[in-house]
């Protein structure tokens, strides 16, 4: 068995007055990070990744869509499957993420932010 993963976006979402923004080029932003970078991220998917029994059984496979916040202080919280293959992938997909350590959090300029990330997990058979 074989897991994929591929990042697909995330985004700040903190409540900040969106009227006031900074000048043209003062405004600093950076993303919600895994420690340790995209490639411990991926490492830590594959190694925590358990294929459900339910979908070896019944050859399910698929690309799962997780959502989830990232808060100022590197937690985890409100994570859940966008879709469902079916045969409990997408159950395995949260799991190991809701399971995950802290992450970096997001910044704007200098200040720590709330992070809504999507991660696309593919499940494959060989």
């Amino acid at each position: 068995m074989i897991l994929l993963s591929t990042m697909l976006y995330g985004q700040k979402t903190d409540n900040a007055d969106t009227t006031s923004r900074p000048a043209a080029g003062k405004t600093t932003a950076k993303p919600a990070e895994f420690p340790g970078g995209a490639e411990a991220w991926r490492l830590y998917l594959e190694k925590s990744l358990r294929y459900p029994k339910r979908a070896l059984r019944k050859n399910i496979q698929g690309l799962v869509r997780v959502q989830f916040l990232v808060a100022k202080d590197g937690s985890i919280s409100d994570v859940s499957a966008l879709n469902d293959p079916g045969g409990g992938l997408a159950e395995e997909a949260v799991r190991i993420i809701a399971e995950g350590p802290k992450w970096i959090p997001a910044e704007k300029d200098g200040k720590k932010v709330l992070y809504r990330h999507i991660q696309s997990i593919t499940f494959l058979l060989e």
